[in-house]
């Protein structure tokens, strides 16, 4: 069953905020056409995106990567990692303040609660082709 366009805009971000943890990095300076451009390259290579089609169709009608990156806040409907905007960066945060990504258990529960059937691998490439096109 295909997840509805909310929770797969959610997934995706909530997702990503995995990935980058993984690859330690929690915060991600404002650098809008940077984080833009990095995301949406790295998206248009990732082997899970037909998972989620409705992030897809987004981005191609215009939406900005900075925007689909970081679209789980802590209003939005996420169990597990939310973005926070502090202004000149963006903070990944998680819901549950002993939640570590040291913590195999922790990231095991995490990848069961986003949306997607997407392991941890997956978000992991799709963060470290982010990183690697925004760090350039």
């Amino acid at each position: 069953m295909t997840s509805t366009p909310t929770s797969q805009r959610n997934a995706v971000s909530e997702g990503m905020a995995l990935g980058l943890l993984v690859c330690e990095r929690s915060v991600l300076p404002f650098d809008k056409l940077k984080l833009d451009f990095a995301f949406v390259g790295a998206w248009q290579s990732w082997s899970y995106r037909s998972q989620f089609p409705q992030v897809t169709s987004d981005l191609a009608k215009g939406l900005d990567g900075v925007w689909a990156l970081t679209r789980a806040d802590s209003n939005k409907h996420v169990w597990c990692l939310y973005w926070e905007n502090q202004r000149s960066q963006f903070q990944i945060c998680p819901r549950q303040p002993d939640w570590t990504p040291d913590n195999p258990e922790d990231l095991a529960h995490a990848v069961e609660l986003i949306d997607g059937d997407v392991p941890l691998a997956g978000w992991e490439e799709l963060a470290r082709d982010f990183l690697m096109r925004f760090d350039r």
